[in-house]
């Protein structure tokens, strides 16, 4: 069975330093980064669009309490990563890091074979299965009965907005299932740019640890 990948999608955001834009899909700079460019003007603003897709690798963050030198704090530690390579990996600081999880376990995804689509692809590219039922349907030709089969009906909710978090969805164009993220914009940026290999949740899909 082949593994469910991660779609990454690109928040919006109204302030101008929060805008992700790109230079032919090889380059990416948030707005705030830089002035106005006047001769090479961005091809593409990446916020509200899916921006690429990747395998990934799902491990538990453990919190546990340490004892050093400048006294009890605690420590996040994946099986494969110590604090230090789990906080550079994912681009956060110490004190964020302690403030988002606040003592608890979270989850390492670990990006692995990112691929940049060629064109940001939009939420209506993708829907919500919500259920599939089979229908009995009579076959007939010229008035004549010639049997009963049964027809696989799937019921589809369209994308209105993305999740907060991730959900479940299925791509129109393959017809495959994937595991849509959403990711703020300067996280987008490093991932996108190969700086950050790691996004930090608190929580995950139970599909995500089956299949990661």
């Amino acid at each position: 069975m082949e593994k469910i990948k991660l779609l990454l999608y690109c928040t919006k955001n109204k302030k101008q330093k929060d805008l992700l834009w790109s230079n032919n899909l090889k380059y990416f700079f948030l707005d705030g980064q830089y002035n106005r460019l006047l001769d090479d003007l961005p091809k593409y603003l990446l916020n509200g669009k899916i921006v690429a897709e990747c395998d990934f690798e799902v491990e538990e963050i453990e919190c546990r309490i340490s004892v050093g030198i400048n006294g009890i704090h605690d420590e996040y530690t994946t099986k494969s990563l110590g604090e230090k390579e789990l906080l550079y990996a994912s681009k956060i600081d110490e004190i964020t890091f302690i403030n988002y999880l606040k003592g608890k376990n979270g989850y390492a995804i670990h990006i692995k074979n990112l691929h940049i689509f060629d064109k940001p692809r939009e939420l209506s590219n993708y829907h919500i299965p919500y259920g599939c039922i089979n229908i009995s349907c009579v076959e007939k030709t010229k008035g004549k009965y010639l049997g009963c089969s049964l027809v696989r009906h799937c019921k589809m909710t369209q994308i209105k907005k993305a999740p907060q978090n991730m959900m479940k969805v299925e791509s129109k164009i393959d017809d495959k299932d994937y595991v849509l993220i959403s990711i703020r914009p300067e996280w987008v940026c490093k991932i996108l740019n190969g700086e950050k290999t790691i996004e930090c949740r608190k929580r995950v899909l139970k599909e995500m640890m089956q299949d990661g």
